[in-house]
């Protein structure tokens, strides 16, 4: 016998296996960063989707190939450097980014030095570069401008770029130093001095305890939002704007960044915003720092290990689903992950102001689901190997031992086609089985599909017809006197909403009765409903019910005409002394007993034998009414108001077919019921209501109510339920039997709710409300 348990446990453990594998490959890709060319690349399409526009507040002055070709070789007289500078003052400019390194004395001319510095304390809003000294490979210090020109200087900063391992500059140090990060990006520093308030966000970081005071040190990295691919922000000629062509109103109020463009001279930039296009010099690059800087545009890695977190959860919650949900929600839940991951990604460079690098949890999401589906292919295989071989091995349903001839492949593939032709032949032999059985079973069968075809009979059914062939059994069962009240489909019963088997007393001639019975049957692959039919013939049962309705019939007449007589002679000789006179009472109370049984079988008796080919159409509203009256006198001798409800009839005819007197006793009893049940001085309220094709008789009381097991006695014969504490009941345990067969004769039901404490609520449901003939018949 196959180790059931292990079976069930061993995909629980792949599952811990599998998740574990791809969890902590995302983690650990994304911890280690494996993939951070995947995630660059992915960085850099973002930003070039989603670029801020450049502030028009800002202006480059280049010093491009036209400058040069004007002015002259490089470098320049710095007497040209003080004209532009004095040349900015004039058109009202807000500040300039000056960068150009003056770190060494003019030679030629020594006074053009002065006259710079001059210039730029006359203008007081300069900003200049300072940057790393080197000898031979090796940092030995910082270049700084001239003292004359430092002094001179509104703000110095660095303005060295990081560059990525794949050579794009995406980020810069805000601080930087030789020793200690102590000097600010060239661009922050021309923030301090254009917008103090905005510079104060990015504060100096305390120096680092141990730091190498002969290294370079850096300090409060970060990634920026670029404005555009290279030329996106306003250009200028440096020589049109010492020309005087640039007019002063295109320079007034606007942030200067003078610096090399010309071929052979700029610092060129690759950047994630180049694209196919020329690489960015470095001036651009300082405008898109300050931009950033000034707008909020800087863009904060999240740490790594919140990324491997991310792409943890993700990666789990995936494979949460995968154990759970079919392959094709795994596969979407796959797909969606991963794009999710992406989204979230672009989200928080274009809102949020930070990175988080996706491929890890790409990856996890994207390998998860073919590891797992690998193993739940696996493990299905098992299975379907382990059934078919147990297929193998029960043989024939006559007990023969299977097929074993040919030879055993090596091959798997080839004992597994074996072992399904010997199944297949299996299910043959199981199938003629079943044929041969039920064409001897005793009662007939008619199986129909859900096209309306005969697709089983028998011998049996084939009798009780009088039909020998497939379409002639479809019309004969057609032609049974089906009852009036039953919604039909193509002919034949619709149990659409019903559970279970409906059986119908049929008289297909004067002689014969057939108890029908009819099962819908249903399959995964069709709403539309097959149906069982089964046949039985109890003429034999009906004659023998009929006699005993007669003997029935004749007991409950002799009984009735003693027991009047004797309640006769007590009422004639009432007043009188006798010497029998003590014994009255117990007379009286048998006799009314024996006359409450006689009563009781009587109605039984008829409710048993109604017939619904004799059911005619009534008004329940009205039938209600009448039963409220004849139970008034009761109600009254106990104080109980009987409330009537019958409002759904007045918008909605309550039409059904049925026996009149039966249904009016049925309801009777319930009355009657619920008065000797319930409470003295209270109410017991009847309601007639529509609920879809039923119209349903509640009558509920506020007696002491009945505890749950004592319910399924309620409808048996001669049964009283006898709560502890309570005086023994009077009757003698027929009413409620009389309700159950009448409404189970008009092909209704009666239920009952009931709890200590809270009364009883009967509810006697009779089907089809309104046009019942149209309902049948269309």
């Amino acid at each position: 016998m196959r180790n059931v348990g292990g079976s069930l446990r061993r995909p629980n453990v792949e599952w811990v296996a599998v998740t574990l594998l791809c969890v902590t490959l995302a983690v650990a890709s994304a911890v280690e960063g494996w993939l951070w060319r995947i995630d660059q690349t992915i960085y850099d399409g973002v930003l070039t989707s989603w670029v801020s526009p450049p502030s028009d507040e800002v202006v480059i002055i280049s010093i491009d190939d036209a400058s040069l070709a004007s002015l002259g070789r490089w470098p320049w007289s710095r007497r040209v450097h003080a004209a532009l500078i004095d040349r900015a003052r004039e058109v009202g400019a807000s500040a300039m980014m000056f960068d150009v390194l003056l770190d060494a004395p003019s030679r030629d001319d020594p006074g053009a030095d002065e006259a710079l510095a001059r210039a730029m304390r006359s203008f007081g809003r300069v900003v200049l570069p300072l940057s790393q000294a080197t000898t031979g490979s090796v940092l030995s210090g910082e270049v700084l401008p001239l003292p004359m020109f430092a002094e001179a200087a509104a703000a110095l900063g660095h303005d060295q770029l990081e560059f990525d391992p794949d050579g794009i500059a995406r980020s810069v140090y805000l601080w930087e130093g030789f020793g200690t990060a102590r000097h600010p990006q060239l661009a922050l520093s021309l923030l301090r001095v254009v917008d103090p308030a905005v510079r104060g966000r990015y504060s100096q970081p305390a120096p680092r305890e141990g730091a190498d005071a002969q290294q370079w040190q850096r300090a409060g990295w970060l990634r920026i939002r670029f404005s555009g691919s290279p030329g996106s922000y306003i250009h200028y000629s440096y020589r049109a704007v010492l020309s005087g062509e640039v007019p002063a109103a295109a320079l007034r109020g606007k942030l200067l960044l003078v610096g090399a463009t010309a071929a052979g001279m700029a610092e060129a930039v690759p950047t994630p915003t180049s694209g196919l296009s020329r690489s960015m010099p470095g001036i651009e690059f300082q405008a898109n720092v300050f931009d950033a800087l000034r707008g909020n545009g800087v863009i904060t890695p999240l740490p790594a290990w919140v990324a491997g977190l991310v792409a943890g959860l993700m990666v789990g919650g995936l494979m949460l689903v995968l154990l759970y949900a079919d392959a094709r929600i795994g596969l979407m839940t796959s797909f969606v992950l991963a794009a999710a991951a992406l989204l979230l990604a672009a989200l928080g460079v274009t809102v949020g102001g930070w990175w988080f690098g996706p491929a890890s949890a790409v990856l996890g999401c994207m390998l998860a689901y073919p590891l797992w589906s690998w193993r739940r292919l696996e493990a299905a295989q098992r299975y379907l190997d382990a059934e078919l071989i147990a297929l193998e091995r029960e043989g024939s349903p006559l007990g023969l031992l299977p097929d074993d001839s040919g030879t055993a492949a090596a091959d798997p593939l080839e004992q597994r086609i074996r072992i399904v032709r010997q199944v297949a032949q299996h299910q043959r032999d199981v199938r003629r089985f079943i044929a041969d059985t039920l064409e001897h079973l005793p009662i007939g069968v008619v199986v129909i599909d859900q096209l309306d075809r005969v697709i089983l009979h028998n011998e049996r059914a084939r009798y009780l017809l009088r039909a020998f062939r497939s379409d002639a059994l479809l019309a004969a069962l057609r032609e049974l006197p089906w009852p009036v009240y039953v919604p039909m489909r193509d002919g034949l019963p619709d149990l659409s909403g019903f559970s279970g088997i409906r059986q119908f007393e049929l008289t297909p001639d004067k002689k014969r009765y057939l108890l029908v019975s009819v099962a819908d049957l249903v399959t995964e692959s069709s709403g539309r409903p097959g149906r069982v039919i089964g046949l039985a013939d109890v003429t034999a049962m009906h004659e023998a019910q009929r006699s005993r309705e007669d003997t029935m019939h004749f007991l409950s007449h002799d009984l009735r005409a003693p027991l009047a007589s004797i309640l006769t002679l007590i009422d004639g000789h009432q007043g009188e002394k006798t010497d029998w006179g003590a014994q009255i009472p117990r007379i009286d109370r048998y006799a009314r007993s024996a006359l409450d049984l006689a009563d009781g079988l009587f109605r039984l008796v008829r409710a048993e034998g109604s017939d619904p080919k004799d059911f005619v159409e009534l008004d329940l509203a009205g039938l209600v009414d009448s039963a409220a009256d004849e139970v008034w006198p009761q109600a009254h001798a106990r104080g109980i108001r009987v409330d009537v409800d019958t409002r759904d009839a007045e918008t909605e005819e309550a039409i059904v077919r049925g026996d009149f007197s039966l249904l009016r006793r049925a309801v009777i009893n319930l009355l009657t019921n619920a008065i000797k049940y319930g409470a003295a001085n209270s109410t017991v309220s009847v309601r007639l209501s529509a609920e879809g094709p039923d119209w349903v008789i509640r009558v509920s009381d506020q007696g002491e109510g009945m505890s749950a097991d004592a319910l399924p006695r309620l409808f048996k014969r001669f049964s009283r339920i006898v709560e502890e504490g309570r005086d023994k009941p009077t009757g003698v345990g027929l009413g409620l039997l009389i309700v159950k067969t009448v409404a189970e004769r008009h092909g209704g039901s009666v239920n009952v709710e009931s709890e200590l404490g809270k009364g009883s609520t009967f509810e006697l449901r009779l089907p089809l409300r309104n046009a019942t003939a149209q309902l049948v018949t269309g």
